[in-house]
């Protein structure tokens, strides 16, 4: 693999014909240094990008025929590799081509390795982890919390896309210990129809999602725990709702704090200063602000009736929430800069 000096770097996509394998394609295409030459789907097998995604013709990957998923083959041919994957079918993938060639650099979108345990993992997801051994070569892979581990790890664990919004909302205040943690911090997500894949279910067909908003996992969803391990929280409050649009995710997200309202962006602006992909608003952001990029905006105030610190975060959910964060992960892991091929303006409409 060579650096930004050299030539570009050989990347594979399995599992290329989901929603996250199609921006990632999307994405690439406009990535200089980024030559694809493996995209893999059971369901496509023998189909040119093209068809399946009409919206990709006359980009450079547009003939690149989708082809079933061989080890060897993908191993040797590739510098990096995307598992865009559901959990529990990812990590023997990654055990296998991690054992086939050691030096490839995986980065891993579903949540078999995201936590710092297997143990954790297998309470979470009631899975039975067969790959424990390579939690320690893992990475999780949020760069504006963790960018000095993604550098030195092989493996990166591609974050939830609500965690990223949550997580990215409450860092600064957490790490200056501006959070009184002995009252409960609530998050409220609301996410577009995309987070939950290109599946055929009842619940995702037009007439269950179009005109309606609905909360699910009442009692507990699984990216909770994974948002209170990055903060080191005890727990968080976390309530996901599927909104009638295709992408985009809006967090908002309370806490007590005996900080104020200036305190807070001043802890934000500092914390966040050096990194691109983060925008502190003035005003509440909204979803389309940030539709096709990988930035988050962030809003930060103060309720003074409650003592209540207030963040709005949003996120693409399949950008910075999944294949633009995996691209970002890329960069770092291959010495570019990090916002090659990710440096442009959204959908607004």
């Amino acid at each position: 693999m060579q650096d930004i000096n050299g030539q570009s770097v050989n990347v594979s996509i399995i599992g290329a014909s989901g929603y996250t394998g199609a921006e990632l394609l999307r994405l690439l295409s406009l990535h200089p240094l980024a030559n694809i030459v493996a995209v893999t789907s059971r369901q496509f097998k023998g189909k040119v990008v093209k068809e399946v995604f009409p919206h990709l013709s006359k980009m450079k990957f547009e003939n690149l025929t989708f082809e079933n998923y061989e080890k060897e083959k993908i191993a040797e041919k590739s510098d990096v590799v995307f598992l865009c994957l559901p959990h529990k079918t990812a990590y023997p993938i990654v055990k296998e081509l991690y054992e086939t060639k050691k030096e490839l650099k995986i980065i891993d979108f579903s949540a078999d390795f995201r936590f710092k345990s297997w143990e954790i993992y297998e309470k979470t997801y009631r899975v039975n982890h067969t790959a424990k051994e390579l939690f320690g070569k893992v990475a999780y892979g949020l760069p504006e919390i963790n960018r000095n581990e993604i550098k030195r790890k092989n493996i990166i664990a591609n974050p939830g896309c609500y965690p990223t919004s949550v997580i990215l909302g409450l860092y600064p205040a957490k790490s200056a210990g501006l959070i009184d943690t002995s009252f409960p911090i609530i998050a409220d997500s609301k996410s577009g129809a995309t987070g939950a894949g290109r599946k055929s279910t009842l619940d995702f067909t037009f007439c269950e999602v179009n005109e309606s908003l609905r909360a699910y996992a009442m009692e507990g969803h699984r990216h909770a725990p994974e948002i209170a391990e990055k903060l080191e929280l005890r727990s968080v409050r976390f309530t996901p709702h599927l909104v009638p649009m295709n992408r985009g995710i809006l967090s908002t997200i309370y806490f007590s704090t005996k900080s104020s309202r200036e305190e807070l962006i001043e802890i934000y602006k500092k914390y966040y200063k050096n990194e691109y992909f983060i925008r502190l608003k003035e005003n509440p952001p909204k979803t389309s602000d940030v539709t096709g990029t990988n930035f988050c905006d962030i809003y930060v105030t103060k309720d003074e009736n409650t003592g209540l610190g207030i963040v709005i975060s949003v996120i693409d959910n399949i950008g910075k929430g999944a294949s633009g964060q995996a691209i970002q992960n890329m960069n770092i892991i291959c010495g570019f800069p990090e916002n090659l091929g990710l440096d442009f303006p959204g959908n607004w409409i």
